[in-house]
């Protein structure tokens, strides 16, 4: 049986900062009738991650980043509002650990800060959290091996760049490491795949070509054509200081770790974060897995369930879930799985069967079916609160 806890999320008590005093206060914001292409280009030119959209008087509406780019899939002329997420945010006056656990609870790199009027006030970010920690001298003081994500999803430097598109958005990481033989050839994010997919409708040579012809050869061509290379990577046996301190200097969130010259695992800014949290109070979210020995399968379905878990939180509060994963025959190649997928939030509950040869592929199924649903449900109750909600002319008579 895997366990999962995802509740109360806190820090030492000696982190004591308000929001406020790590924000950044100067941000590019976005508003729901930009174009995607705005977006990249504004998300792009000021090296962040996300962006907050806002209305026309400063409120939060919304936020977008790479990854909706790229999930979304939609040209560079549609509108923001077509990709966006519903806000998350933290308010200026919480205390840094509010923050930090937001983003640790939502695996996002940043969050939106707001003030009571939920006017958009500031960013954020990984870094802002990393340079906090770094300057209270509250980083881990062990080795980039106590902290690391293992084992390391990577991708063959000849395989097609969708394949890495596909890898990273089905496993919730945002960057890959490309092997060449058993050597580290480079890295590829996500950052680095919405770029140059989005990027490539524009004029290209002589020629101008449409969006979704020039997609597919930039998909089709190999990893290694689009991946930062060399990579810089940082050793096992390193200093997680080392690792932040790169971060903050050089502006990539994450890094392949090398053992004997082989790709060991990857460090990240998310790590480094994780490293420092505690739980209390948690709540068991369960996944009950019967005749599936193969700890790979176990690995993945663990990444698996984070990533969902982090998309449902962004919307509404889990209250309970269970995941059970069976084998239904053993005939055949390897038989079939059932996966059951539970799930209760605070203002409703849904079940969600499916069966495949590959179990992994039957709770992504699962998990994107409930996760649907649950933003289908939350994007309604929205409509109608807007709609109750009375204008000011008539609050004014």
């Amino acid at each position: 049986m895997l366990k999962y806890s995802w509740r109360n999320i806190i820090l030492g008590d000696c982190l004591v900062a308000r929001v406020s005093e790590v924000m950044r206060s100067s941000f590019p914001t976005l508003r729901k009738d930009d174009t995607v292409g705005k977006a990249l280009s504004v998300i792009s030119s000021d090296r962040l991650w996300i962006l907050p959209v806002v209305s026309g008087d400063g409120r939060l509406v919304g936020v977008v980043s790479y990854r909706e780019l790229l999930e979304r899939r939609v040209g560079p002329k549609a509108r923001v509002s077509s990709v966006m997420y519903p806000p998350y945010s933290v308010s200026h006056s919480d205390d840094v650990n509010e923050a930090i656990a937001k983003i640790f609870l939502l695996r996002v790199r940043g969050v939106p800060v707001i003030d009571e009027g939920r006017y958009a006030v500031g960013l954020v970010m990984r870094e802002d959290i990393i340079r906090y920690l770094a300057n209270r001298d509250l980083l881990p003081r062990g080795r980039v091996s106590s902290i690391m994500s293992t084992p390391v999803v990577t991708i063959d430097a000849e395989e097609p760049v969708a394949r890495a598109r596909i890898t990273m958005l089905r496993n919730g990481i945002s960057k890959l490491p490309v092997i060449e033989g058993e050597r580290l050839y480079g890295i590829i994010s996500m950052r680095d795949l919405a770029e140059k997919i989005y990027y490539a409708y524009f004029q290209i040579g002589t020629r101008r070509i449409g969006f979704y012809e020039t997609e597919e050869e930039i998909l089709a061509a190999p990893v290694k054509e689009i991946a930062s290379s060399p990579a810089i990577s940082v050793e096992a046996d390193d200093p997680v200081k080392k690792v932040a301190s790169l971060i903050l200097e050089k502006g990539y969130s994450g890094y392949p770790v090398l053992s004997d010259n082989k790709v060991v695992g990857i460090v990240t800014s998310y790590d480094i974060i994780k490293s420092v949290v505690r739980i209390r109070e948690s709540l068991p979210l369960e996944a009950r897995v019967s005749e599936l020995d193969d700890e790979r399968y176990r690995e993945a379905l663990n990444r698996l369930i984070s990533s969902y878990i982090a998309k449902i939180s962004r919307v509404t509060s889990i209250i309970d879930m269970k995941i059970v994963v069976k084998r239904l025959s053993k005939s055949g190649d390897g038989g079939a799985y059932i996966v059951n997928v539970f799930i209760k939030t605070k203002d409703t509950q849904y079940s969600i069967e499916e069966i495949d040869r590959d179990p992994l592929n039957a709770a992504r199924r699962s998990l994107e079916l409930v996760t649907k649903k649950i933003y289908k449900y939350y994007d309604r109750l929205r409509t109608i609160k807007r709609r109750e909600k009375p204008s000011e002319a008539q609050e004014a008579g």
